[in-house]
């Protein structure tokens, strides 16, 4: 990163971090880093009910982390781009490297 971050875009960097800090919208980017998912599939590895999913699914949605695309009946979500892969990855093995040190 050349030059210094604009007011605008550290703002819009601050909402980005802010959609990945709630509990299950970090286990949802974590589970996608492994690959699409429907739904379903979120609800039994992130460990919360269908609505719950779905409501965190539409702040990814609308942040543009993540996409959904129909196949049949249901909605397969994909992350939109490796950064925000990177982020959650990164902040969670800081967190292992950190509790396994103490």
């Amino acid at each position: 990163m050349g030059q210094p971050a604009s007011q605008p875009e550290i703002q819009a960097t601050c909402e980005v971090l802010k959609a990945v800090a709630s509990p299950v919208r970090l286990a949802v980017i974590l589970e996608l880093t492994n690959g699409p998912r429907c739904v379903h599939d979120l609800v039994a590895t992130v460990h919360a009910s269908q609505p719950v999913v779905s409501q965190h699914l539409r702040v990814l949605r609308a942040m543009r982390l993540v996409r959904g695309d129909r196949q049949g009946r249901e909605v397969v979500y994909h992350l939109t781009d490796d950064h925000v892969a990177h982020i959650a990855k990164d902040a969670l093995r800081h967190v292992q490297e950190g509790t396994a040190a103490t």
